[in-house]
């Protein structure tokens, strides 16, 4: 006889731990961190869960307002609610999230796509964005991972009815997202997945059911070593601290309480249970990755642009995407990033100013009112410097933020430059272009969008033409035309090749913009603060 259910208030029993309420017991694997851990490091044999305590998948589609959830299962999402009402709006922005990634990865050119814990397929922001977003011509490859056998059986039967299948190559499986040399081994071998392409891994409200007692790192590092490069990774993790610089404690104390609320509410869940993590161990967790667009952590609800949350409330969740790079460590063999040389003079530049200041790194970040893990990323060579930074630094001590974006553009564009010489193709069968630069009449207050609208003018080929004779994506050349994606320093170094335009003054007009929005913001800001006379 199943036990009746109870009417669970916040901080009151029944939490794990007690005796499984069901007569013949069905989850002995889950009752100790040691069993835990170890079924952590199984692809496969996975121990069943227990079928009378909530499960998270479920609680999410209760979150949802969906029918999949049981009478437990929507008890467990009406306390969550009373601990923080925005929970459900946590789940609509870590679907946008995933949504926003699955596009920008699209228009990157990755076609494959492995989605680790990836709950019931219906509401999957994955499967939802790439049936939106795939073109007639392409047809992307998913793979929904989940350890949950409900979860798994429910995926199979609804992919089955998919009435995309034809144009989207869906495939569930059940297993143990942690352990990732297996899974990628199975996968492989199984033409689920081909890993001489890039691939997009999604590791959404994930990592922070990884058992305690082993490092999430160790599930990202792995990732990086067998993926190919050019593959993203997207993760989220709750935290309880705040990416902002200047909350009040009790704001701080309140978002610190109601995470552990949170945390011990999600107990009765069947483990292992969500726990956080701050910044600084969250940003230490991406080294071995180039983050995308802009190389900084934020929250879910803000990427790809820096966290703006003024009142953040449970669950607050960090995030950021990152690329796998060419190569992981320097051909010297040093510990340190490649990525370090690149940015060294920009880093040392700003290094300079905070010695000047006779700040520590903590009062510089809360004088420049930018987040302190950042400023320790781009310090530490981990991140670049931002124009949101340059302005900052700019506008509290004796800096050009021009001059210390060039130095990291100069840098970028130089080592981009030695990567294409490295894949160049014969100089014989360089493009006409390369050989006959175009001749473009440039005004001197172009800027770069401008500039690169005029260069494909004069080129006469369409949007798609002039990509493909760049060498990059067609969606990606059409967002840079557009304003809408930042002109990165390879492309502008391809543009620089094949068509004879300046790479270095096109980076220039593009941080000059940058930095002259941003003074316009503060110039609104004051007027809008100032009262009338």
């Amino acid at each position: 006889m199943i036990p009746a259910i109870p009417q669970w208030r916040d901080e009151q029993v029944p939490h794990w731990g007690g005796p499984c309420p069901r007569p013949v017991k069905c989850c002995k694997g889950l009752h100790t961190p040691v069993q835990r851990a170890t079924n952590q490091k199984q692809w496969g044999s996975l121990p069943a869960p227990c079928g009378q305590r909530p499960h998270p998948a479920r609680v999410d589609d209760a979150l949802r307002s969906g029918t999949l959830a049981s009478p437990r299962d929507r008890l467990l999402a009406a306390e969550l609610l009373r601990i923080s009402p925005a929970a459900a709006v946590a789940v609509k922005e870590r679907d946008s999230f995933t949504a926003r990634v699955v596009e920008d990865a699209l228009a990157e050119g990755i076609a494959q796509f492995l989605d680790l814990g990836c709950g019931f397929v219906s509401s999957s922001a994955t499967c939802r964005a790439l049936a939106e977003t795939m073109s007639a011509d392409s047809r992307p490859q998913l793979v929904l991972v989940d350890n949950d056998a409900e979860v798994d059986d429910y995926n199979r039967a609804w992919l089955d009815r998919f009435p995309l299948r034809d144009r989207l190559s869906a495939h569930a499986v059940r297993g143990n997202c942690f352990a990732v040399d297996t899974m990628l081994n199975e996968l492989s071998a199984a033409q689920r997945l081909d890993l001489d392409r890039p691939v997009c891994v999604l590791l959404v409200d994930l990592l922070h059911y990884f058992e305690r007692g082993r490092s999430p790192k160790s599930i990202i590092h792995r990732l990086t070593a067998r993926l190919p490069p050019g593959s993203w990774i997207a993760i989220t993790h709750l935290t309880n601290q705040p990416l902002r610089p200047g909350l009040s404690p009790s704001e701080r104390a309140a978002l610190r309480d109601g995470t552990a609320r949170w945390c011990r509410a999600y107990e009765r869940c069947v483990p292992p249970h969500p726990r956080v993590c701050g910044p600084a161990t969250f940003a230490d967790w991406l080294t071995d990755l180039e983050l995308v667009p802009h190389d900084e952590i934020t929250s879910q609800a803000c990427w790809p642009g820096p966290d703006t949350t003024r009142h953040p409330c449970p669950p607050f969740t960090l995030a950021a995407v990152g690329r796998v790079p060419s190569t992981t460590t320097p051909p010297s063999g040093t510990p340190r990033s490649a990525r370090a040389s690149v940015r060294a003079a920009a880093r040392d530049m700003l290094a300079g100013v905070l010695a000047d200041s006779g700040e520590t790194r903590e009062s510089f970040a809360e004088s420049i009112g930018y987040p302190s893990s950042q400023l320790d990323q781009v310090l530490n060579s981990r991140a670049r410097v931002t124009p949101e930074l340059a302005h900052a630094v700019a506008r509290r001590y004796d800096c050009d933020a021009l001059t210390l974006l060039t130095l990291q553009d100069h840098a970028e564009l130089a080592a981009a430059t030695a990567r294409r010489e490295q894949t160049a193709i014969p100089a014989g069968s360089a493009p006409a272009a390369h050989r006959h630069p175009l001749r473009v009449d440039i005004d001197e207050s172009a800027s770069a969008v401008e500039v690169l609208r005029a260069v494909h003018t004069a080129t006469g080929l369409n949007s798609g033409a002039f990509a493909d004779t760049l060498g990059y994506n067609r969606t990606t050349i059409a967002k840079t035309l557009s304003g809408h994606r930042v002109l990165t320093a390879a492309v502008a170094d391809s543009i620089a090749w094949h068509y004879g335009v300046d790479a270095a003054d096109l980076l220039a007009r593009q941080a000059r913009a940058q930095l002259a929005a941003l003074e316009d913001r503060d110039r609104r800001t004051r007027a809008a603060d100032t009262p009338p006379a």
